[in-house]
């Protein structure tokens, strides 16, 4: 830990020191939550996940652990029409057991790309590095599911076609497996157009991805790995509730090497592997409104259905809702009900209901900080509990558990 951060301080100050002319304005910005909490048997805080749907449904109440990410941006020109910078940024994840962690801390640099906006007769922009390359996620769920391709690439964007914008990416992901062309790995080309009007109020985005990985051999022990590809074909209509929020329905379809919707597939597929057959689907509804002076709330439907190419079919369902009920300004009553249905062999539930009185910075939704105290409670059935026995085993060969305790939350 000590080592990155003197890491991380020599490539700010070295950046500064080298280009301290150019530098228009810094900024720093990012997100922090941390916390402590209680089970109902005394010991430490444990979570309940519906293992299968990639998402930690319904997570007020349900965070063990403490997460900070922090970004600082280098404006070298920072104008209407043009735009240039540099941006870092740091994430650190840890139990939030002690003082000191005792287990080896997990940071990351997750971003470190330059971007140029306007430097050509074009109003284009291109970046180059390693980038949070996503769009749209549901904030309650905290699940980016749709345009999620972050990590390391190019691209440009602001492209002027149809009425809308065009961002068009390269994306690699890379094993460490040595092959006979090199490490193997995935190459992404991925394509958005998003911002096309069909009403005052009604946006449509489109996004098209197409990713592939070599055929190789291990260049160890002669493994043979097959070609391997597949592709992605999403759109999202975003609908604005007069100014009060908005909904978001989304439907995304995808196969082969990209069935997962991110850079994450398998690129060292050996004889007989299903990658190649396999399909996935996925519709999400997001909504968060303001009702009137007192009441707003976040609410999500999710579904998926995954072919695993071996003619089974998986799939989850998940609707949810968190209510909020502005007592006063800066006093909020929360609270988060959801329940959660993953079907394979045989069907897994999870229902969850949390209460989370809190104080807010202003009566906005996303006002943050926020401090507040919460109890959660999650009821699961008998074909869950090896699953859930996973991340709470307190709970094995239980059917419902809670927790209590208090968590901070920060955008910045």
């Amino acid at each position: 830990m000590k080592s990155l951060s003197f890491l991380l301080l020599t490539v700010l100050f070295t950046t500064l020191q080298t280009h301290a002319a150019d530098i228009k304005e810094v900024e720093m910005f990012g997100y922090a939550r941390a916390g402590v909490g209680t089970n109902t048997f005394g010991g430490d805080q444990e979570c309940f996940f519906n293992q299968g749907t990639g998402t930690n449904n319904f997570r007020l109440g349900n965070e063990c652990s403490n997460y900070l990410e922090i970004a600082t941006k280098f404006n070298a020109v920072k104008g209407e029409t043009k735009k240039a910078f540099t941006q870092f940024r740091i994430s650190n994840s840890s139990l939030g057991r002690d003082t000191y962690e005792s287990q080896e801390p997990d940071i990351s640099f997750v971003e470190a790309f330059a971007e140029m906006q306007g430097m050509t007769e074009k109003p284009w922009s291109f970046w180059i590095g390693k980038k949070f390359y996503r769009d749209q996620d549901v904030y309650m769920d905290d699940y980016y599911y749709f345009g999620n391709m972050s990590g390391n690439g190019g691209g440009m964007g602001n492209i002027d076609l149809l009425g809308g914008k065009l961002s068009l990416a390269y994306l690699r992901k890379v094993s460490d497996t040595k092959t006979t062309v090199g490490y193997q790995g995935i190459t992404v080309y991925d394509a958005r157009l998003k911002e096309i009007k069909l009403s005052d109020n009604l946006k449509e985005h489109f996004w098209l991805a197409y990713g592939h990985a070599p055929e190789s051999m291990n260049a160890t022990n002669g493994t043979r790995y097959l070609k391997s590809n597949g592709f992605i074909l999403g759109t999202l209509f975003d609908y604005n509730l007069n100014n009060n929020g908005f909904n978001h329905f989304a439907i995304i379809f995808g196969t082969g090497l990209m069935n997962g919707f991110n850079l994450y597939g398998e690129s060292l597929n050996t004889f007989g592997s299903i990658q190649t057959r396999e399909k996935r689907m996925r519709l999400i509804n997001h909504t968060t409104y303001d009702i009137n002076e007192k009441w707003t709330f976040h609410s999500t439907a999710e579904y998926e259905r995954h072919l695993n190419g071996s003619d089974i079919a998986d799939q989850w369902l998940s609707i949810g809702a968190r209510p909020i009920y502005r007592v006063t300004q800066n006093f909020h009553l929360v609270s988060e009900v959801g329940h959660n249905i993953v079907q394979n062999v045989g069907e897994r539930h999870l229902t969850r209901i949390t209460l989370a009185p809190q104080l807010g910075i202003n009566e906005s939704i996303w006002g943050r900080p926020v401090l507040r105290a919460f109890y959660t409670h999650s009821i699961w059935n008998d074909k869950n509990m090896s699953n859930i026995a996973q991340n709470a085993p307190t709970y094995a060969n239980k059917t419902n558990g809670g927790s209590f305790g208090v968590q901070m939350e920060s955008f910045f």
